[in-house]
């Protein structure tokens, strides 16, 4: 079986969406050492080496040429084909929006969300999510021969919203890698914690991608009520977090995007660590959190509660005291901390890579 897949979003430094491509082909290439594996990438103006498994077992097709241009030929003259770039295919998997016009291959398309179709205003860039919600998911979504929804909410959105047949979609979990989400501690920790400048306890926001709906604002106001004299470390693009919340900038220490090898050290390190997002398709920060051992305080919108599992302290991310209240629980509550300690680690085993690779590979050999 060969299989294509839009490896675009690989190249990403940041983002669930990097996250689910580099998580999804690695373990897809660990699985199938007798599948041809090709990544495709389109791309013009992006610097840096095409991202690929650290085995690189996997082919790289790279087209140099505008993406916008090459989706605009394949949206309005359905050319040229995929496999006038890969050669021939048995599936083509998009992983964010985009489907080629194909020959005879199999599409499978893969939906994060649809939190901008239900609240556009939790978005800065409109035009961007205007064309590729507006525009190229609908396209997408007429071409594939099977959809895959990272969770249970995303397959009730597009049902809702797009009026895509259920019975179509096919519910794969993200996952986590365990050999590197797990609890550090000692003096690796310690030495990566003091070059970020911890050097007192601090709660922790793996933000990923800053936008209004990453409820910036009314997070640091329920911190600093519930927990004054503690720091919030804000993980994500420093200058977008900081254009989010102005002046507000009081306790609060900003990582930057850092390397992934770095993370578990960070989020070990807290006390806390607050995903209260006004919505969400899945939440990988959630569960990697829960892997290394720091009790969660998440939203009750979106998937997160489906994420959590019973496993965090859920919040209504609209309500300052709701947030306030639950750190101020937590923080005074040793008993509490363990159990979501323990809970959040079990919760957060039942996810992993190489179950959404098998799934996923599963899915393909039903269409070929």
């Amino acid at each position: 079986m060969k299989i294509v897949v839009d490896a675009y979003q690989a190249m990403s430094v940041a983002g669930g969406i990097a996250r689910y491509a580099r998580g999804l082909i690695s373990s897809i290439a660990e699985i199938t050492p007798t599948n041809e594996v090709i990544l495709f990438y389109n791309r013009f103006f992006e610097r840096g080496k095409a991202w690929r498994p650290k085995d690189e077992s996997c082919h790289v097709r790279q087209v140099i040429f505008p993406r916008r241009m090459l989706q605009g030929l394949w949206s309005s003259f359905e050319w040229p084909p995929i496999e006038a770039f890969c050669g021939p295919a048995d599936l083509f998997h998009g992983l964010h929006f985009v489907l080629p016009p194909v020959r005879r291959a199999q599409r499978v398309l893969t939906v994060h969300d649809l939190t901008y179709l239900k609240y556009p205003d939790y978005f800065e860039n409109q035009a961007l999510n205007n064309r590729g919600y507006r525009l190229e998911l609908p396209r997408a979504l007429a071409h594939a021969d099977a959809v895959i929804a990272d969770s249970q909410k995303t397959k009730e959105d597009l049902s809702e919203l797009m009026k895509f047949p259920e019975e179509r979609v096919r519910v794969i979990y993200m996952g986590i890698d365990h050999c590197l989400f797990t609890q550090v501690e000692g003096q690796k920790a310690a030495t990566l914690q003091k070059l970020y400048g911890l050097s007192r306890p601090y709660l922790i926001y793996l933000v990923g991608t800053p936008e209004p709906r990453k409820n910036l604002a009314r997070t640091v106001s329920g911190v600093r009520r519930a927990a004054p004299q503690l720091d919030l470390v804000l993980i994500g693009p420093q200058r977008r977090l900081k254009k989010l919340l102005g002046d507000n900038l009081q306790n609060i220490i900003f990582t930057d995007v850092i390397p992934d090898e770095l993370l578990p050290a960070l989020l070990s390190g807290a006390t806390i660590s607050l995903y209260p997002s006004l919505y969400e398709g899945f939440g990988l920060p959630v569960l990697e959190s829960m892997a290394c051992g720091v009790p969660v305080i998440a939203s009750d919108r979106g998937s997160l509660p489906e994420v959590a599992g019973g496993a965090a302290i859920l919040v209504n991310p609209e309500d300052e005291d709701n947030i306030s209240d639950a750190i101020s629980e937590l923080l005074k509550n040793e008993s509490l901390q363990n159990r979501l300690k323990i809970m959040g680690r079990k919760r957060a085993g039942e996810f992993t890579w190489q179950k959404t690779a098998a799934q996923t590979l599963s899915l393909y050999r039903e269409l070929v």
